[in-house]
């Protein structure tokens, strides 16, 4: 047993790491890319190599294309090619077809006088009444939830946007905000025939102070795009997600989206330092500063960071991001229960320290659904297959620093019994496999069938006793897959199945919800309320904060017209 515990920390560390900036020891350095959060990476052991996916934009810009975002553009056929590969997306919808939600009475719809105002405000090309082009912004990209929008208005300023919700807010006109339109919960889709507002045309970058780290851009810039220029002026973004290439930070904010590194860098709430935002009136609220420190009344723009666009539309924002730096290490690791998964986060956070940057962990359930189902996905530690899996990622500006510490930390995690075996990833293409099996999970799943998806916080020693009573009570109905941030005690829950059956669905709610309420948890960790979870948010929050939330819905939107349906109970909206 001794010896193999030796054999693995030797493949772990034994490799020395080459610096890929040195064009002696990665000559084809200039014509590759950075990562996705524009960090070099500089590695020890050699393992397989993976080839992402390259397509080129431009004559001087490389991006990564994983097959996730060709998979979620390719959505809308039942029945799609992906990669030599077929496969049929179950689909079902939500929202207006639903007998559980009711279209509010007090809306108004849309007239041709209505069309026509629009025109005068936004041009002829940006008032869209396409089928096609509706039909993509009507329907999620799990194809779970879909509207019946018949009006998709694309502004390309905060006065447009402005003037778009005071004639709506006059007439009674509902509208859903819309970003890149990769939620999970339905908050970014029409219930109904709400007028959809798509902030996609407000893309500008406004300002960026290279000593403070400050950037000012519009709501509609795409997330991959301001990594990509950060990395151009030697910063990253504090946030980096799987949906990168399409989401877009005005809908990162509304959500407060959580993403991949908040164990390191901390929510939206703490980066973001200003913004600018709509109210259904149409007033413009400037709460756009650029200060770390504003102590002067009440910080208005937390109200709008997670309140998924129904209290105002976000038009602008700044945010603070950090230098990047030059020394970044990625592990993936097997650990034979989940209390050594515990175990090793706490080792982590201890003799990482400052340096740790990113700790996820995968279940074997969910990786034997990447292994099968992800085209490129290959095992990192063959032939073995292991209970569970550990992603950890570092940051630092020493190489020599950080590698030592690291090699520390992963030698006594072996002798300690934590780890049973692990690679360290030598080269940008190893780390982008092994980032590329844990991004890949939700593609995954998809592919498989059917899925329930549940984005909880829950205290970490209690985390995965979720998943196992979930499969004690589904049996053989169901595969149950749990993964996510453990570092944020964050659980991305999965329920496989063929087909959708409601039968099975009585099984899982409310009993996840009542679990993860009982055990002091959150029904939403970084995916919002949305449709999806409305009508649960009192098994997170208190009846009394609930009524305090309808009371600053009422005053910031009195008529109801921002987002409804999403976020606050129905029976709440309807008292109001």
């Amino acid at each position: 047993m001794r010896t193999e515990m030796w054999r693995a920390a030797h493949r772990l560390i034994s490799h020395r790491s080459k610096n890929l900036c040195d064009p002696r020891w990665n000559p084809n350095f200039h014509n590759s890319i950075h990562n996705s959060s524009g960090f070099t990476y500089n590695f020890g052991r050699t393992c397989k190599p993976f080839n992402p996916y390259l397509i080129r934009h431009g004559s001087d810009v490389q991006k990564y294309i994983y097959p996730t975002r060709d998979y979620i553009e390719n959505l809308h056929g039942s029945t799609e090619p992906c990669y030599g590969k077929s496969f049929r997306i179950q689909n079902r919808y939500y929202g207006s077809a639903s007998t559980k939600i009711q279209r509010n009475p007090i809306f108004s719809t849309i007239n041709s006088d209505d069309i026509n105002h629009f025109r005068e405000i936004l041009g002829e090309k940006n008032v869209i009444q396409d089928e096609d082009r509706l039909s993509a912004a009507n329907m999620d990209w799990m194809q779970k939830y879909k509207g019946s929008s018949k009006l998709l208005l694309q502004p390309r300023s905060t006065e447009e946007v402005s003037q778009i919700l005071k004639y709506c807010n006059s007439r009674c006109l509902a509208v859903v905000p819309q970003g890149g339109n990769t939620g999970l919960v339905g908050g970014s889709v029409p219930v109904f025939d709400e007028v959809i507002i798509n902030i996609g045309s407000m893309n500008n970058i406004i300002s960026f102070d290279k000593v403070s780290g400050i950037l000012v851009c519009e709501a509609g810039c795409i997330l991959e795009n301001l990594i990509s220029f950060l990395d151009d002026q030697g910063f990253i973004m504090p946030l980096d997600l799987g949906a990168k290439g399409s989401c877009q930070i005005g809908g990162n904010i509304s959500t407060n989206a959580g993403g991949l590194r908040l164990v390191r860098y901390g929510s939206l709430h703490g980066n973001v330092l200003g913004l600018e935002a709509v109210l259904a009136n149409g007033t413009v609220l400037d709460m756009l500063g650029t200060l770390r420190k504003d102590n002067t009344g009440y910080d208005l723009k937390h109200l709008f960071i997670g309140s998924e666009g129904s209290l105002g539309v976000v038009t602008k924002v700044s945010i603070l991001t950090p230098p990047k730096l030059s020394s970044v290490n990625v592990a993936f690791l097997a650990c034979k229960d989940y209390l050594s998964c515990q175990k090793l986060l706490l080792e982590a956070k201890r003799k990482l320290g400052e340096i740790l940057s990113a700790f996820e962990f995968i279940d074997n359930q969910s990786f034997n659904v990447v292994l099968n189902h992800l085209e490129g996905a290959r095992n990192p530690l063959p032939p073995s297959m292991h209970n569970f899996y550990v992603l950890i990622e570092t940051t630092g500006s020493d190489e020599s620093y950080d590698k030592e510490k690291l090699e520390a930390f992963l030698l006594h995690s072996m002798e300690g019994g934590l780890v049973s075996d692990g690679v360290l990833a030598q080269d940008i293409n190893q780390a982008s496999s092994f980032w590329h099996i844990r991004e890949g999970i939700p593609e995954s799943i998809m592919k498989a069938g059917a899925v329930y998806k549940y984005d909880l916080s829950i205290p970490v020693e209690k985390m995965y006793d979720l998943v196992e009573e979930m499969r004690v009570r589904l049996g053989h109905s169901a595969k149950v897959m749990g993964y996510g941030h453990l570092g944020d005690s964050n659980l991305h829950l999965n329920i496989s199945t063929p087909q959708y059956d409601d039968a099975i669905l009585a099984q899982i709610e409310p009993f996840v919800y009542e679990w993860t309420s009982k055990h002091r948890g959150s029904i939403s960790a970084e995916h919002g309320v949305g449709l999806m979870k409305a009508n649960k948010i009192h098994y997170s929050k208190s009846a009394e904060t609930v009524q305090l939330m309808g009371s600053i819905k009422k005053l910031l939107d009195p008529n109801g017209i921002l987002n409804p349906y999403k976020v606050l109970p129905g029976s709440l909206a309807s008292s109001s």
